[in-house]
């Protein structure tokens, strides 16, 4: 019954929802990986805060990761994703050398 008229009541129709924006997503370095998980930084242009630089990590191997640092997209926030990115992957290197020590007991 496609062809039925209903009246609206003197309201208008809902608009339709605005089609999602294609995720602006550049990567920018890929650290390396250690401990079964890689870390990168991306470039993310349409995020809640604006173009923003992401430190992200994900299982090697996997396209999935996620934002464990948001800095801003200028050449301070590059220096310090820079710092904060080569210091979790020496973290994640450390856990990667605590998990293969064999126990002492």
């Amino acid at each position: 019954m496609s062809n039925v008229i209903r009246p609206t009541f003197g309201r208008r129709p809902e608009p339709a929802a605005p089609a999602p924006e294609a995720e602006t997503v550049q990567l920018l370095r890929v650290y390396g990986t250690a401990a079964g998980h890689g870390v990168a930084l991306i470039r993310h242009e349409a995020g809640p805060e604006g173009p923003a630089l992401r430190i992200v990590v994900g299982p090697d191997g996997s396209d999935t990761v996620e934002a464990v640092a948001v800095l801003p997209d200028t050449p301070e926030g590059e220096a310090d994703a820079e710092r904060t990115a080569l210091a979790i992957l020496r973290a994640l290197a450390v856990v990667e050398g605590a998990e293969e020590e064999p126990d002492p007991a």
